[in-house]
C-alpha cells in the first residue's frame, strides 16, 4: 500500500506570495524610473495581468509536481488565493512606503488625475493630508479587492486544468 503525503500548501503560498509582491514591487521601480507613474494604458495593463496570473499558475504547478502530481481544486483555491493575499499585502505596504517616503509628489501627480478632483484652494494641511490618507487606503482597498477577485479566477480555472485526484482505492 502506498504511503500518502500531503505537502504543506503554506510554504508554496508565502513562496510565490513573496515572489509576486517583489515582482510587483520591481515593476514599480521600473515604472518610477521611466516615468510611467501616472500612465495608465492597455500594455501595463497586460503586463501587470501577466506578472499575476503566471505566479498564480507557477505556484500551483509547483505545488502539484511537489505533491507527486495529485492537486485538488480546493488546494489550487487555497493556493491561488493566499498567493495573492501574501504579495498584495507587499505590494501595498510597499506603496503606501513609496508613495509617503520615497516619492511623495507622484501621490500628488496621481490625486490630481482622479476624476473627484477637489480645489486645492481654501483647504487647511489638516485637509490635504486626510485626502491623500483617504487616496492611499481607497487605491489599497481597490488593489486588494482586484487583485483578489482575478486571483480567485485565474486559481479556479488553473486548478480545474491541473487537478487530478488520488485514486480512493489505492
Amino acid at each position: 500500500m502506498m504511503e500518502k503525503t500531503t505537502i504543506s500548501t503554506k510554504k508554496h503560498i508565502l513562496k510565490f506570495g513573496s515572489i509576486f509582491g517583489i515582482l510587483w514591487i520591481l515593476y514599480g521601480i521600473i515604472r518610477y524610473l521611466t516615468n510611467n507613474m501616472t500612465t495608465w494604458n492597455w500594455k501595463l495593463s497586460v503586463i501587470e495581468f501577466t506578472i499575476l496570473v503566471s505566479v498564480i499558475i507557477y505556484g500551483i504547478y509547483s505545488y502539484k509536481t511537489a505533491n507527486s502530481g495529485y492537486l485538488k481544486l480546493v488546494e489550487a483555491l487555497k493556493i491561488g488565493t493566499g498567493i495573492i493575499i501574501v504579495g498584495t499585502s507587499i505590494q501595498i505596504f510597499w506603496d503606501i512606503f513609496f508613495l509617503k517616503a520615497v516619492a511623495p509628489e507622484v501621490m500628488d501627480q496621481l490625486i490630481n488625475l482622479s476624476k473627484n478632483q477637489i480645489s486645492n484652494q481654501g483647504l487647511d494641511q489638516d485637509s490635504v493630508l486626510i485626502r491623500k490618507n483617504k487616496f492611499l487606503f481607497t487605491t489599497s482597498l481597490i488593489a486588494l479587492i482586484g487583485n483578489l477577485t482575478l486571483g480567485i479566477v485565474v486559481s479556479l480555472l488553473s486548478g480545474a486544468i491541473m487537478q487530478k485526484n488520488r485514486d480512493p482505492f489505492n
